[in-house]
């Protein structure tokens, strides 16, 4: 079973839909939109009595005296099949109220997504009228008492109570047992209404509001997903094919996972509020001066030779001048005389002079400095 249901699909399900218990709101389509995708759950209805998936609400003549038991389906299992279907429940769209002092209402509203990512919408309500529901609880306590009990966990329990005898009808149920009715005495028959009355609606004046609120729920789940009022023992047998969408995007599409994150980003931010980013301030060490000559090693190599070729003869001095205020001329003291290495004269930047003095003991420039610490370290100079 759990092979096939991991092949199964929509269109072997409508083929073969006289197998299942269609569950499926939806009709067969040949396209989806590409960020859903459609799955479909096999679930089974477990017919114990302790289950309490199923209750039996009656008996129909199917022809020629044949009678079969209805049953309905119960809160528990519809509540699995609209999980497997994704019935949602909008908060606070089931409202209970008091209508008097013996009537309750509620509404309830659900929706389901459709393969073409549409929604389907539902609403549904449930009054419960406590004196209407005192009469039909009467009538049927009356009924019982009149042509005996049926169902046998009721008949065993008024046998304990109510003085009787067991009937047989010669007839078998579904498993094959025989069906037999408990007849109250007549005596004890006022008895037995009154007391199955007084215990009924005891139960019921205590849970009307829940009671109302889960039939409108019970409702509206029955109603989206297509579930029948009664079904027979052989329809039961047969497994439910609940169909869901779900998104399920291509995340190796770009354009998909960048939607994604910014929607992860909001999500987050929702949650958490936008928080400024925290900048911490990070103190970075000075870097030597000798350090940055292997950046620009060979562009300063270049300037400096030229500047060498340009440069004046030791001891004389440059004249430069510029045009102050209305023509006038004034005369800049000429320094560069002050920075030059003492190995091959050229001129250097007061920066570099201090560090080969700090450093080395006399000015050097660049190139001066690789040599001579080539040298320190044994190098060839």
């Amino acid at each position: 079973m759990e092979e096939n249901l991991r092949n199964l699909t929509i269109q072997d399900v409508l083929a073969h839909k006289n197998d299942y218990n269609l569950a499926v709101p939806f009709v067969a389509t040949q396209q989806i939109n590409p960020f859903f995708k459609m799955s479909v759950s096999l679930l089974y209805v477990d017919m114990k009595e302790e289950a309490s998936q199923i209750f039996k609400i009656g008996s129909r003549n199917f022809g020629n005296d044949q009678w079969k038991d209805l049953y309905a389906l119960s809160k528990p299992f519809l509540e699995r099949l609209a999980t497997e279907a994704g019935v949602q429940f909008c908060p606070g769209s089931m409202d209970i109220s008091k209508v008097d002092e013996n009537t309750w209402k509620a509404s309830a509203f659900g929706a389901i997504r459709l393969p073409d990512n549409g929604v389907r919408t539902s609403s549904n309500t449930k009054v419960i009228d406590l004196a209407t529901e005192e009469k039909k609880y009467r009538l049927a306590y009356e009924e019982k008492a009149k042509r005996g009990i049926a169902d046998y966990k009721a008949a065993k329990e008024a046998a304990k109570k109510y003085a009787g005898k067991w009937v047989d009808t010669g007839k078998v149920n579904d498993k094959g047992y025989p069906v037999k009715l408990y007849m109250v005495l007549e005596q004890e028959r006022e008895k037995y209404i009154e007391n199955s009355l007084l215990d009924a609606m005891t139960q019921l004046r205590a849970n009307a509001p829940q009671k109302a609120a889960t039939g409108a729920k019970l409702r509206v789940i029955r109603d989206l997903l297509g579930i029948k009022g009664t079904y027979t023992i052989e329809e039961l047998k047969k497994p439910f094919a609940v169909a869901r969408t779900s998104f399920s995007p291509d995340y190796n599409d770009p354009v998909v996972k960048q939607m994604l994150l910014q929607h992860a980003m909001q999500s987050v931010g929702n949650l958490f509020g936008n928080v400024q980013p925290v900048v911490q301030t990070i103190s970075i060490p000075k870097r030597d001066v000798y350090d940055e000559v292997d950046f620009a090693s060979e562009v300063s190599e270049m300037t400096i030779s030229k500047e060498n070729r340009e440069a004046p003869q030791e001891g004389s001095q440059r004249m430069d001048k510029d045009v102050v205020e209305a023509g006038q001329e004034t005369e800049i003291e000429d320094r560069s005389v002050d920075f030059r290495c003492d190995k091959c004269d050229c001129m250097i930047q007061e920066k570099v002079w201090n560090y080969s003095v700090e450093n080395f003991g006399r000015p050097l420039c660049y190139k001066c400095q690789r040599i001579v610490k080539r040298g320190q370290k044994g190098g060839r100079r």
